[in-house]
């Protein structure tokens, strides 16, 4: 396992490599005092897992995780810090551990342990089988297409990237050509909008050719259909919410998959539909399991319950179940911790008071403890 360590204090480094060093299959590749230094370097140490502080000067590790995670998605990343009241935020960015300096290497062996089970049981289900030809489409958030060399495809003009992204998302419907017109080029006469769109279509197939796809976008009595093949987190999410078993890593797979809400970035009104079917299915789901694991899958329930909250910030029911969750666990840092955000975010910037009901359990809880 390739590691990297980041903190602005050069004896914590060296002090963190040296508990790391009694792992025998830990291997350091990078070792960092400043953050912006580790930024520019990570994406050509071929890290598998960075090991954060979480104040470093003005460049706070949330923030650097955040970049990291656009640089590199499948970076683990564990904090190893002297402040305890930024965890929650930590695992809003799915870190893997929260670690309070000094770590004893009792506690870094069970952080370890997770790390070595993630990296034997991670399987990128994106990942391009080199037997096969097809297109890798990212649409959670922020959109990307690969080719099947898995260089990212450059798009002449973004209304090619949206006729593209159309028609696939119709896929296997052929779409008629009035509607193609009446969804994509709405804003134009009819004569202006049918000749956009025939430049547009002679662009993508192009391009696609260009690839390597013989035929790609099919005409058929007026009727176009991509003729692609295409593998995306988006049905990857979809497989999984229709999956009659549902297990941990499962969960775990969609929970990483879903960066944003389908083509949130794109804005294109065609997709609101589906962008909201399937914000209400993934909650749904993620509720269901969260509060049917609450006693049994602590990690994954955990992770469930912050990336609801993630999507839904003013979800009362949302927030009770991660602070019912907490007080359950009893894990009073985070329990406060999640108070602590909430009466910022309602309190302070809606100007509404915390429910009773969420308050009444957390005030249960800190009695009890």
């Amino acid at each position: 396992m390739k590691v990297v360590l980041v903190d602005d204090e050069q004896l914590a480094v060296e002090v963190l490599e040296i508990v790391l060093g009694k792992f025998q299959d830990i291997e350091i590749v990078g070792k960092y005092t400043d953050p912006e230094l580790a930024l520019q370097e990570i994406t050509d140490l071929n890290a598998d897992v960075i090991f954060l502080d979480m104040e470093m000067g003005e460049f706070h590790g949330l923030q650097l995780a955040e970049k990291l995670i656009k640089k590199l998605p499948n970076l683990d990343i564990v904090f190893v810090t002297a402040h305890a009241q930024f965890a929650l935020e930590a695992f809003e960015v799915f870190a893997v551990d929260y670690l309070l300096k000094p770590v004893s290497s009792e506690r870094l062996g069970k952080t370890i342990d997770e790390l070595r089970t993630r990296r034997r049981n991670h399987k990128n289900i994106l990942e391009e089988n080199v037997t096969e030809k097809y297109l890798l489409a990212k649409t959670m958030g922020s959109f990307n297409l690969l080719c099947p060399n898995s260089k990212e495809i450059k798009w002449r003009t973004q209304k090619v990237k949206e006729l593209f992204l159309y028609l696939w998302h119709h896929n296997p419907t052929p779409i008629h050509r009035s509607r193609i017109l009446d969804d994509i080029w709405q804003d134009y006469t009819e004569d202006r909008a049918a000749a956009l769109m025939h430049t547009t279509l002679y662009q993508l197939r192009k391009l696609l050719r260009e690839i390597g796809f013989v035929d790609p976008v099919k005409l058929i009595n007026e009727h176009y259909i991509i003729n692609v093949p295409v593998k995306s987190d988006f049905h990857e999410i979809e497989r999984i919410i229709g999956s009659t078993k549902l297990s941990a890593h499962l969960v775990e797979n969609m929970v990483e998959l879903y960066k944003g809400n389908f083509l949130e970035e794109e804005d294109y009104h065609w997709a609101l539909s589906t962008q909201y079917k399937m914000k209400n299915n993934y909650l749904n789901l993620l509720e269901k399991y969260a509060l049917q694991e609450m006693d049994n899958q602590q990690r994954i329930v955990e992770i469930c319950l912050v990336k609801m909250l993630e999507l839904e910030p003013y979800n009362e029911e949302f927030v009770y179940y991660l602070v019912d969750f907490y007080g359950r666990t009893n894990n009073l840092v985070k329990l406060v911790g999640v108070i602590e955000r909430f009466k910022t975010v309602w309190v302070e910037e809606l100007g509404i008071d915390i429910p009773d009901k969420i308050m009444g359990i957390y005030n249960e809880y800190m009695i009890r403890s």
